[in-house]
């Protein structure tokens, strides 16, 4: 549908609001409306068609003449048109043989067009309406007025839906024809069964009913006296309206101070005459107020933005998708979830049970109640405004970071504070008493925190922080957190946190100090939840395992989008995995021989094991340990792994017997041969000091030896490793014979003695 508004030369000393308001109203019928038709409507401020509008009226209307239709037309047209289940069910009423005698519908322009019986698009004007210019209005939708405002959106919808054929005439009176009848009367009962087809006294019993006068659902104002006969008795003491408190757009009489909605009576009526509804009946349309009134009940309703559900019954399975939704003193809903944008009242005497906030507001009030079932936050967003001095006895389940508890009913104190104690009990202490919420067990508040404020209007806000819940280190030559790094290395640490940050560096940039001295300093992920932090290993730096000793923020601020600030307590952490920082080369702590002593000769075999200060690795290269002999102890990897001890490094030394002779073997250095050795950090060894003597080991060589009053010289092995006949040897031999040469030898030494055929053979 579409209402083409043609304001009069009135309106232009009409203050701004009221072309708003119109606008607004236009918009709520034509998107509530599908009927596929053009209405073409004068709009007047202070007058109607060119005439001033009545003393005492807020508004009024007229409709364009259209045909007269007899009974079987209408409900012809009627049963045609209904779609929607109000519609089958009001036009499945209607009688065939006509109840009002023969009489003639006088339905104006606007109702016929809706109806099929003139053209969808007649340009024609199909009415009028004019409100009155001296009436102190209020001009938003939503706000209350002040209690000596006239709310003008109601009055607007109440002259335009006449317009549209809410015109009840009862053979009494006519706008074009004598004696005329509007659709109205049709669905117009005194008892189940009964129409009523005349007025009568004030507050007589005519009443509204789609179900053939089972069901009321308005009372009809009667009385020719106190109003159009199409609206409802606004009651001054017999009930009211359809709307909440007996306030309703329809209505004959308005009150000052209230909002007179357009509810789901009003909706239904229309529907009636043969305006099809765009959503269906379960759906609260925006604008629209959906009234539940004490002992009726209603199921399955959604409520969509600018909706409105007032419930003073019962309501279940409710979800207001944007729109609002209020529990009236005695009323009740059972099942209902509060998304984004939307917001559930509980007032004081209503109750609210099975409560799902996904995004939205749910307000209880003092003296509201929310039944035993828990509170259930889905999402974050969500605000559950505890308007008591009290919290409620309901278990809060799914509170997460986004979510606030507003504790509206306690003022914020100085000192306010809040624990979360075994059980998932989260306490607050203000005001030197504590309060306490009892959050799900089930859930896991691991690593986080909460915090707690002013709301912003007096009261306490209980929320989640921004959390560090873990701290990961990452770069070359880190796995997992593990690693060994020397000088140069750059570690990555990224704070891992329950909520995405903003990090403002204006006034200056976060640092991370950590245990080996060193700092790491920001370097991004604002606006997520990871923020990365650089550290490059310096010279000195030294630590067993890399940890974050300290969070610095430098004049920073690291908020989420709700402008909580971070918690920071989980930053100071030791990540995960083992990092060591070595900036400090591995030192030669000891050589040890095998054998330790003895007399070695050709063919024997030394292992000689070079011991360090921490585990050394060797690369690229044979390594060889120089000795005092000349000789050299080559590098064994195989010894080496079978020793398993990362500190030490196995070498060989194969004893020749053209080696020479020595009685203190000696290790006088290390000959790298393109090697290197380093610890797992990267750092070389220190072998500037290496030396080392085994006293009792000798090679190719046998100290002097006395025994009994007989000292035997010193003796030199050559290459098959026999006694060398030196002139020491050869002196003492003659002189004791040269079984007495191998005195203090090992047993098995070669026999007999060579002569010394050496040149420049010489001792070392």
């Amino acid at each position: 549908m579409q209402i083409n508004v043609i304001y009069d030369p009135s309106v232009a000393s009409a203050p701004s609001g009221f072309k708003t308001a119109v606008a607004y109203v236009v918009n709520l019928l034509d998107t509530a409306f599908t009927n596929n038709v053009s209405l073409n409507i004068n709009v007047g401020w202070g007058e109607v068609g060119g005439s001033a509008i009545s003393s005492g009226f807020l508004g009024e209307s007229e409709e364009a003449k259209a045909p007269a239709y007899d009974y079987a037309t209408i409900r012809d047209a009627l049963i045609a048109d209904g779609t929607s289940s109000a519609q089958l069910a009001a036009f499945a009423t209607l009688p065939t043989s006509d109840p009002t005698g023969g009489g003639t519908f006088d339905i104006g322009r606007a109702e016929a067009k809706a109806l099929g019986l003139i053209g969808a698009n007649d340009p024609a004007n199909d009415g009028w309406v004019g409100f009155d210019a001296t009436t102190n209005w209020s001009y938003g939708p939503t706000a209350t007025p002040g209690s000596n405002q006239y709310y003008l959106v109601g009055s607007i919808e109440h002259e335009i839906t006449e317009v549209m054929g809410r015109d009840s005439l009862l053979g009494v009176n006519g706008e074009h024809y004598s004696n005329g009848w509007g659709v109205p009367d049709l669905f117009r009962f005194s008892a189940p069964g009964v129409r009523e087809l005349a007025p009568g006294a004030v507050h007589s019993t005519g009443y509204f009913s789609i179900d053939n006068g089972a069901t009321s659902l308005a009372s009809w104002n009667n009385h020719v006296a106190k109003g159009d006969l199409g609206d409802w008795d606004s009651g001054f003491g017999s009930g009211g309206g359809p709307g909440p408190f007996g306030d309703d757009a329809f209505n004959n009489e308005s009150n000052s101070g209230v909002i007179n909605g357009f509810t789901q009576t009003d909706f239904i009526q229309m529907q009636t005459l043969g305006w099809s509804p765009s959503t269906p009946d379960n759906f609260v349309f925006d604008g629209e107020i959906y009234f539940v009134a004490a002992g009726h009940t209603a199921g399955n309703l959604v409520v969509q933005a600018g909706g409105t559900l007032d419930v003073a019954g019962t309501a279940t399975a409710v979800a207001p998708d944007g729109g609002n939704a209020e529990i009236d003193n005695g009323g009740a809903i059972h099942g209902i979830i509060v998304d984004a944008g939307s917001t559930l009242t509980v007032d004081s005497g209503g109750s609210a049970d099975g409560v799902t906030i996904a995004g939205g507001l749910v307000e209880i009030a003092s003296g509201g109640v929310t039944g035993g079932t828990p509170v259930v936050f889905q999402g974050a967003g969500g605000t559950l405004e505890i308007d008591a001095h009290t919290p409620p006895a309901n278990i809060i389940s799914g509170f997460a970071i986004g979510d606030t508890i507003d504790f509206y009913g306690v003022s914020i104190g100085s000192n306010a504070a809040v624990t979360l104690l075994p059980g998932d009990l989260l306490e607050l202490t203000e005001h030197n008493k504590t309060f306490d919420f009892q959050l799900d067990p089930n859930d896991n508040f691991a690593g986080q925190t909460f915090g707690v404020g002013g709301d912003g209007f007096g009261g306490t806000a209980i929320f989640l922080l921004p959390s560090v819940l873990s701290v990961a280190t990452s770069g070359a030559g880190i796995s997992n957190g593990n690693g060994d790094l020397n000088a140069g290395h750059a570690v990555t640490f990224t704070l891992n946190i329950s909520d995405a940050v903003t990090v403002d560096t204006t006034h200056g940039a976060p640092t991370l100090l950590l245990n080996d001295g060193g700092v790491a300093t920001f370097t991004g992920g604002s606006g997520s939840d990871a923020l990365t932090f650089s550290f490059t290993v310096a010279a000195g730096d030294n630590a067993a395992d890399l940890a974050v000793s300290g969070f610095l923020l430098h004049g920073a601020s690291l908020t989420d989008s709700y402008g909580h600030h971070a918690s920071l307590v989980g930053a100071v952490t030791n990540p995960g995995g083992i990092l060591q920082i070595d900036t400090t080369a591995p030192e030669a702590c000891g050589v040890s021989a095998a054998p330790a002593i003895g007399i070695e000769t050709a063919g024997a075999s030394v292992i000689l094991t070079l011991a360090f200060n921490e585990a050394v690795t060797v690369s690229g290269g044979t390594p060889a340990l120089t000795l005092n002999n000349g000789a050299n102890a080559i590098f064994d990897a195989a010894a080496t792994a079978a020793l398993h001890d990362p500190t030490k490094l196995a070498f060989d030394y194969l004893v020749s017997g053209t080696d020479n002779p020595t009685a203190t073997l000696g290790v006088t250095g290390l000959n790298a041969n393109g090697a290197a050795i380093s610890d797992l950090a990267g750092n070389a060894a220190d072998l500037s000091h290496l030396n080392a003597s085994f006293t009792g080991l000798s090679i190719n060589d046998a100290p002097a030896f006395s025994t009994d009053g007989l000292s035997r010289p010193e003796l030199h092995f050559g290459t098959a490793g026999n006694i060398v006949l030196d002139a020491n040897a050869s002196s003492f031999a003659a002189t004791y014979g040269l079984e007495y040469l191998y005195l203090g030898l090992p047993a098995g030494t070669p026999y007999p003695p060579v002569p010394d055929t050496s040149s420049g053979f010489h001792l070392v």
